[in-house]
């Protein structure tokens, strides 16, 4: 079709005197621009089309004042004609380039538990983490060269191989652990005030932020409290290592403690309208197989407390 016949279409559509067939079909290409997304032009493109735009109107708007409304309709229609092929450069894309993924900080392969699970996980150096119920770890990417990991939530048992080349990191909040080779226990759930890490085998540095670190060695454990950033040493108390072995431990667990750990291991919401009870300590073990209503009226008992269960909810009184 030669390019005048499209321009005489339009004018005509413009000054309606198209035929009803000829008016569907100027209605439909109208259509199927609206149907279809743009494209952004950048801004050197842009210009010419706006360029060549002008340069097809301008003559048009030369003319003597007898002319002025014909040659202002042939000027509208050969604006839409180019606005047109303007669009189809709009729409239709260049050649794909290949976008290389940045990741801020590096790049990592997360790893997590759902509630009541526990999962052992291999690095490729032969380091082994034991993951406790819902917990998740993000491991780098460039592990062969930055032995990095990071415990987002959770309880993670760690037995690093020894490498004196390349340290290996955990960063856990606004702590970070650094080993060469050992074996120990990380526990920083997000929603509790405090976490610990527990040494089982060798030597681990623990320093908070940029202070100086604290070095723990086999049977010493730090607590970390996060309200108001203290640091304790103490012996480890290896019962509370029981979770690998599929127990929840409550070792002198303060009230909010016992409520999360319940939650995490057994998917129930404990709660109390006693004021007393915030202020209570709670000391038990129970096999993360028991049935949650089971579980918690165990805690209960030895506690002499009584429970209410409704629906997801238990309180305790």
């Amino acid at each position: 079709m030669s390019s005048s016949k499209p321009r005489q279409l339009l004018k005509n559509y413009l000054q309606h005197k198209n035929s009803a067939a000829e008016k569907e079909i100027v209605d439909n290409w109208y259509q199927q621009l609206d149907d279809t997304e743009l494209m952004l032009l950048d801004a050197k493109k842009e210009t010419k089309v706006k360029e060549e735009i002008w340069a097809s109107i301008a003559p048009g708007l030369k003319t003597g004042p007898k002319r002025f409304r014909l040659n202002w309709l042939n000027a509208a229609a050969v604006l839409i004609t180019i606005s047109s092929i303007a669009l189809l450069f709009w729409k239709i894309p260049g050649p794909a380039k290949p976008v290389k993924e940045q990741c801020p900080g590096g790049c990592f392969t997360t790893v997590s538990t759902q509630t009541g699970e526990r999962k052992t996980v291999t690095l490729p150096d032969g380091t082994k983490l034991m993951l406790n119920s819902v917990s998740t770890i993000k491991i780098a990417e460039n592990f062969s060269t930055k032995r990095i990991v990071q415990l987002v939530d959770g309880e993670v048992f760690f037995d690093v191989k020894h490498d004196s080349k390349r340290p290996f990191m955990i960063k856990s909040g606004r702590l970070t652990t650094q080993v060469l080779g050992t074996a120990f226990n990380i526990r920083a759930y997000s929603q509790m005030e405090k976490m610990t890490v527990g040494v089982i085998r060798g030597k681990v540095g623990v320093r908070l932020d940029n202070q100086p670190s604290h070095f723990l060695i086999k049977g010493q454990q730090l607590a970390y409290q996060r309200n108001n950033q203290s640091i304790h040493l103490m012996p480890l108390d290896e019962k509370n290592l029981a979770w690998q072995k599929g127990n929840l431990v409550l070792n002198n667990a303060s009230f909010e403690e016992m409520s999360i750990l319940m939650a995490k291991n057994f998917d129930i919401q404990v709660h109390t309208s006693r004021r007393d009870l915030h202020t209570k300590h709670f000391t038990t073990t129970i096999s993360t197989s028991t049935p949650a209503l089971k579980a918690m009226e165990i805690v209960a008992a030895i506690h002499q407390l009584k429970i209410k269960k409704r629906r997801n909810d238990i309180e305790i009184y």
